[in-house]
C-alpha cells in the first residue's frame, strides 16, 4: 500500500471513539478519494513508461534498419559496392550513404599536390520491395566538378531476372561497379580501368541482371548509350581516347547509337570469382554527324581469389575499333592493358586489432596501341605500385603507396609517393 494511504489509515484508527459518525464518514470519503487519485497517478506513470520504451525502440529500429543504418561490407547487390548497395538492405524507405577520398602525392618531377578528390553521396528510396530508386551524386576536387554518377530505377522481378532502367554503371571490369575506396588498395584506381575501361563509366540504358541459382552464375545484359569514338585522344597531355568518349549524364547527350553490353561471373569455387564482360557498338555516336562503318568492341577477363588473409586480383582488357579509317588518318584503332594485384593482411603478424593489408600491383597498358596512320601510337606504360592500408574501422581506410611509372618512350621513370584516406557510410 502507498505510504500516504497507510498513514491516513493509521490516523483513522487513532481517532477518539467519541468522534461523531458524520465526521467519520467524511474522513473515510476523503481517504477513498485519495486512493482513487493515487491509482490514476500510478496508471499514468505506467503509460508514460510504455510510451518512453516505444520511442526508444523506434529510435533503435531507425538506427539499425533505417536512415542511420551502417554499411555491411559483406553485402553487395548485383555486384555494386557496399555503400551503393545500402538501399537494397534497409527497412526504412529512405537510404542515405556514400563515400569520400582525399590524397596527397609527391612526384619525382618536383610536383607535390593535395586533392579533396571525391565526396559522393548515395540517396536511395524504396517505393516498394520491388521498385527501388538508387542515385549517386559526385563532388570532385573540392566541388570543381559536380555530376550525377548514376540515377536509375530497379524493377526487382525475380532473383533470376531484374530490370535496371536509367543512367547506370556499365557492368565491365573489376573497378567500375565496385569503385568505393575501401575496395581497392592503392590511392589511385588502376590506370587500365581509367583509360581503357573508362571508370567511372556510366551511361543511360536498360540492363537485365540476375543470379542463376541452380548454377553459381551472375549475369548482366542490356543496351546503353554508345561511346563517342570520334572524341579527342588526348587530355592534359595524357592519351585518353576511350575515356573522353563517355557521355554519362551530360546535358542533352547524343544518343544516336546504342551499345550492347554483357557480363557473366562464376563463383562455383570457394574463394574464387571469375568472369568476362563485353561491349559492342555499331557507329561512332559523334555529336554532329555519325561516321558510318565503324564498330567498337571492348572485352575484359577478370578474376578475384581470396584465401584467408591473402587476396589476388587480375584483369586483362582490349578495345578494338573496326573501320577507324572512316574517322580519319590519325584515328585510334586499338587499346589494351592489364594488371595483377596481390595483397596480404599482416594484422596477426603485427598483433594489430584491425586489418593491415600489404599489396603490390604490376600493370601494363597502352591507351593507343594502334592507330590508322601510326601517328598517335604510344608505347606500353608499366606501373609497379606497392604499399599498405590501415583499416581502423571496416568502413575507413588510410593508404600509403609508392608507384614507379615507366612510359617506355625514353623518358625518365616517374616515381610517386602517395598518401590517402577513404571511407564509406
Amino acid at each position: 500500500m502507498n505510504p500516504v494511504v497507510k498513514a491516513a489509515c493509521a490516523a483513522s484508527l487513532l481517532l477518539p471513539l467519541s468522534i461523531p459518525a458524520s465526521e467519520v464518514e467524511s474522513i473515510e470519503e476523503e481517504i477513498r478519494t485519495l486512493k482513487e487519485r493515487l491509482h490514476r497517478i500510478e496508471l499514468e506513470q505506467a503509460k508514460s513508461g510504455e510510451r518512453t520504451e516505444t520511442v526508444i525502440e523506434e529510435l533503435a529500429t531507425l538506427q539499425n534498419e533505417g536512415w542511420f543504418q551502417g554499411v555491411d561490407p559483406s553485402k553487395s547487390h548485383s555486384g555494386l559496392g557496399s555503400a551503393a548497395s545500402k538501399v537494397y538492405y534497409t527497412q526504412n524507405p529512405l537510404s542515405i550513404g556514400g563515400y569520400g577520398e582525399i590524397y596527397w602525392a609527391d612526384s619525382s618531377d618536383g610536383t607535390a599536390i593535395t586533392d579533396l578528390y571525391r565526396f559522393v553521396p548515395y540517396i536511395g528510396y524504396k517505393f516498394s520491395d520491388r521498385l527501388i530508386l538508387n542515385t549517386e551524386l559526385e563532388f570532385e576536387h573540392g566541388g570543381d566538378v559536380v555530376a550525377i554518377e548514376f540515377l536509375y530505377l530497379d524493377f526487382l522481378l525475380d532473383p533470376a531476372f531484374n530490370l535496371r532502367v536509367g543512367n547506370q554503371l556499365v557492368p565491365m571490369g573489376l573497378v567500375n561497379l565496385r569503385h568505393e575506396p575501401t575496395l581497392f588498395p592503392s590511392v589511385q584506381r588502376p590506370e587500365t580501368e581509367k583509360y581503357i575501361i573508362p571508370s567511372t563509366w556510366q551511361e543511360t540504358g536498360i540492363v537485365a541482371y540476375g543470379e542463376l541459382s541452380d548454377r553459381p552464375l551472375y549475369y548482366h545484359v542490356g543496351f546503353v548509350n554508345a561511346l563517342n569514338v570520334n572524341s579527342d585522344a588526348t587530355r592534359n597531355g595524357e592519351i585518353s581516347w576511350l575515356r573522353e568518349g563517355r557521355w554519362g549524364s551530360d546535358n542533352k547527350a547524343t544518343m544516336q547509337r546504342l551499345a550492347l553490353t554483357a557480363r557473366l561471373d562464376y563463383s562455383g569455387i570457394e574463394g574464387l570469382t571469375a568472369g568476362l564482360s563485353g561491349y559492342y557498338a555499331n557507329g561512332s555516336n559523334a555529336p554532329d554527324a555519325n561516321v558510318e562503318g565503324t564498330h567498337l568492341f571492348i572485352y575484359d577477363l577478370h578474376a578475384v581469389y581470396r584465401n584467408g588473409n591473402a587476396e589476388f586480383k587480375g584483369l586483362f582488357t582490349e578495345a578494338i575499333l573496326d573501320g577507324a579509317e572512316h574517322i580519319g588518318p590519325d584515328a585510334a584503332e586499338r587499346a589494351r592493358g592489364g594488371y595483377v594485384t596481390a595483397q596480404y593482411d599482416i594484422r596477426a603478424l603485427v598483433n594489430a586489432g584491425f586489418s593491415v593489408p600489404l599489396f603490390i600491383r604490376y600493370e601494363n597498358y597502352n591507351p593507343v596501341a594502334k592507330s590508322v596512320g601510326g601517328a598517335n601510337e604510344t608505347a606500353d606504360i608499366e606501373n609497379i605500385t606497392f604499399g599498405l592500408n590501415l583499416f581502423p574501422h571496416e568502413q575507413v581506410v588510410l593508404k600509403a603507396d609508392y608507384r614507379i611509372k615507366d612510359r617506355n618512350d625514353g623518358s625518365e621513370r616517374e616515381k610517386t609517393l602517395s598518401l590517402g584516406l577513404g571511407f564509406i557510410f
